[in-house]
C-alpha cells in the first residue's frame, strides 16, 4: 500500500468513527423518540429486536460470518440473547421514558469502568493507582448527575429513569464480560448477530402480547423512522462499523468513539431543543457539564492505563 492510499485509509477509518459517534448520540435522541411514540417499552423493545434480528439473519452468510457454535456455545448465546435484548435493550428504553437522551449517553460511557471493577473482583486484583481513580472520578460524575440530595420536580422523575439505565448499563458490562471470551474464538459479528435474534425470540412472552395490542395507526411517522433507526442503525450497521474500525484500528483509538458520545448527545440535544423538536429542558446545566467531564476523566484514565486485566 503506498502512502497515499493509506493515508486515504486511515482518512476514511476516521470519517467512520464521525459516523458511529454520530449514530450513537441518534440511538439515545431516537429511542427517546420512538418510545414516547409506542409508549410501551417491551413493544418497542420487541419491534426493534425482531427488525435487527431479521436484518441479521439475512445478512448471515455475507457481511456476517455463518455460525461455527458447538451445542454448548449456543446456551451461551441464548443467556447472550437475553442480557442483550429483555434486559439490556428493554431497560434502556423503560428509563428513556422517564430521562433525558443526555443522561443515558453518560452512564455507558461508564462501561470500562464498569468493566475493569468487575474483572478486577474476577482476578481478584487491585487495579492500578491511575485506575483506581479513574474510577472513583466516574463514579463522582455519576452520582453528581443523579443529584441523590434532590427531591421532587424533573430531577427526581429522571432519578427513576437513570435507575433504569443503570440496569441496562450492569447488563452490557455483564454481556462485555462474558460474550468477549466466545469473541475471541469465533467472529464477534457472529456472536452478536446470533445473540441478537436469540434475544428476539426471548423477548416474545414479555413484549408479544404489548405489540399485537397496539393501535399501529396511532403512531406518526417519526416513531417509525425512530424504530428504524435502533433497529437498522443502532443494532446492525453500527455493529458492522465497529467491527471494521477494530480491525484496523487500536483500540485505543477505537475508544474515541464511546468517549465522544456523552458530547455529542449533549451537542445533538441542545440543538434539537433549541429548534423545538425536544423538551426544552435538557439538563445540560453546570452540573451536567461537571458530571461529563468527571466521567470523561475516569474513563480516560482506566483506558490510558491499560484497561482491565487480561483473561477478563
Amino acid at each position: 500500500m503506498t502512502p497515499g492510499t493509506a493515508s486515504r485509509t486511515r482518512l476514511g477509518l476516521y470519517a467512520l468513527m464521525g459516523l458511529h459517534v454520530f449514530g450513537s448520540a441518534g440511538t439515545y435522541i431516537f429511542g427517546k423518540a420512538a418510545v414516547a411514540a409506542f409508549n410501551d417499552p417491551a413493544a418497542i423493545t420487541l419491534a426493534r429486536a425482531l427488525l435487527a434480528g431479521g436484518v441479521c439473519l439475512l445478512l448471515a452468510g455475507t457481511l456476517i460470518p455463518r455460525p461455527r457454535f458447538r451445542p454448548g456455545q449456543w446456551l451461551r448465546i441464548l443467556g447472550y440473547g437475553l442480557l442483550l435484548v429483555p434486559v439490556n435493550q428493554y431497560c434502556f428504553l423503560r428509563g428513556l421514558q422517564q430521562t433525558v437522551p443526555t443522561h443515558p449517553a453518560l452512564f455507558y460511557a461508564l462501561t470500562p469502568l464498569g468493566v475493569l471493577t468487575v474483572a478486577s473482583l474476577m482476578a481478584r486484583t487491585w487495579p492500578a493507582p491511575r485506575q483506581t481513580l479513574g474510577v472513583a472520578l466516574g463514579l463522582a460524575g455519576g452520582i453528581l448527575i443523579l443529584r441523590p440530595w434532590e427531591q421532587g420536580g424533573a430531577v427526581a422523575q429522571w432519578r427513576g429513569g437513570d435507575a433504569w439505565i443503570l440496569l441496562a448499563v450492569a447488563s452490557w458490562v455483564a454481556y462485555t464480560l462474558l460474550a468477549g471470551r466466545d469473541c475471541r474464538t469465533h467472529d464477534p459479528r457472529s456472536v452478536t448477530a446470533w445473540s441478537l435474534a436469540a434475544g428476539a425470540l426471548l423477548m416474545l412472552p414479555l413484549g408479544g402480547p404489548s405489540l399485537l395490542a397496539l393501535d399501529f395507526r396511532g403512531i406518526p411517522v417519526s416513531g417509525w423512522l425512530s424504530l428504524a433507526w435502533l433497529g437498522l442503525v443502532t443494532s446492525v450497521a453500527m455493529m458492522l462499523m465497529w467491527n471494521v474500525l477494530l480491525r484496523h484500528l487500536r483500540p485505543e483509538e477505537v475508544a474515541i468513539c464511546a468517549n465522544a458520545q456523552p458530547l455529542a448527545t449533549a451537542l445533538l440535544a441542545a440543538l434539537l431543543a433549541q429548534a423545538g423538536w425536544l423538551e426544552r429542558n435538557q439538563d445540560l446545566g453546570l452540573v451536567f457539564a461537571a458530571g461529563m467531564v468527571l466521567v470523561i476523566a475516569g474513563v480516560w484514565l482506566v483506558q490510558g492505563a491499560g484497561g482491565p486485566p487480561r483473561g477478563a
